[in-house]
């Protein structure tokens, strides 16, 4: 079985106030990448009825689904090709997953 192309860390996540987003890393065989997920796809994780959650709860929101966010990350970039960083993963990136 090969490598998956991105690898993450749990824990390894912050908060990006200029982007309203939790900003993590993954790491692949030609260096790291930067991926961000909003708040509003953190919301839509939490209750699809939110429209968006504030800092505090984005990052727990982020930490009770870091596992499945890195799940949709890897997809997302697989899905991309790599695409340009920092990788941006949406609300429309979260539903029905």
């Amino acid at each position: 079985m090969s490598d998956r192309s991105v690898r993450f860390e749990l824990g390894d996540y912050h908060w990006v106030s200029e982007r309203e987003s939790v900003g993590f890393v993954g790491t692949t065989d030609l260096g790291e990448v930067e991926f961000l997920i909003t708040s509003a796809a953190l919301a839509e994780m939490l209750n699809p009825d939110f429209e968006i959650v504030d800092a505090d709860t984005a990052l727990e929101v982020f930490v009770e689904f870091e596992s499945d966010i890195h799940r949709i990350a890897q997809l997302e970039f697989v899905k991309r090709l790599g695409g340009e960083p920092p990788i941006l993963l949406t609300a429309a990136d979260v539903e029905l997953r």
